[in-house]
């Protein structure tokens, strides 16, 4: 969807939306001249649209002389909202802008690439520490969650609530190492 506007205050530039699937195509097709994330630089680290150039919302006014006025500034941010912000921004500097509807949430999703490589596949370090503390405690003589399996295994009769809960406390950290496997499986590496 296109969506064109005025800048704010009758400035020369315009704002014009478009979806994830445009930038990509623009991206493959050399088209795309200046691309700016303007999330933060930790958030950009953990994941951007392979060409994007961090500059945070807050410093996008300071780079006006830097960027090239000659042709469109494409803006992204997580979910858009703050390349909306950023958008308003250069193009009552006078840039035509055009801002990432959805953001990198929405290139996700689509599954194109995110650089650096790997960075949108789950850690496997939280659940695989919880698992190997939590998970197996007390240690001796047994992890609790072994005795409650095989107290479930042997149908689970006089179970207590609190014997519930040990089976959830020490159970969990397992599920979610076998989701962020699962997760980490179904993405591909490259």
């Amino acid at each position: 969807m296109k969506k064109k506007r005025k800048g704010r205050g009758g400035a020369r530039g315009s704002v014009e939306q478009r979806d994830v699937s445009a930038l990509q195509l623009g991206l493959a097709n050399l088209e795309v001249g200046t691309l700016i994330d303007v999330r933060g630089e930790g958030e950009f680290e953990s994941g951007h649209v392979p060409g994007a150039r961090n500059i945070p919302l807050g410093g996008i006014a300071r780079y006006e002389n830097e960027l090239d006025r000659s042709q469109p500034v494409w803006l992204i941010c997580k979910s858009g909202a703050r390349s909306a912000q950023a958008a308003g921004v250069l193009s009552g500097q006078g840039f035509d802008v055009i801002d990432v509807k959805g953001g990198t949430a929405a290139w996700r999703r689509a599954g194109y690439p995110i650089e650096p490589e790997g960075a949108d596949r789950p850690s496997l370090f939280g659940p695989l520490i919880l698992s190997l503390t939590l998970g197996l405690a007390p240690f001796v003589p047994e992890p609790h969650l072994v005795g409650k399996l095989r107290w479930l295994a042997g149908g689970a009769v006089g179970m207590t609530a609190g014997d519930w809960f040990d089976l959830l406390m020490h159970g969990t950290p397992w599920l979610w190492l076998a989701w962020t496997l699962l997760a980490r499986l179904r993405r591909p590496t490259s």
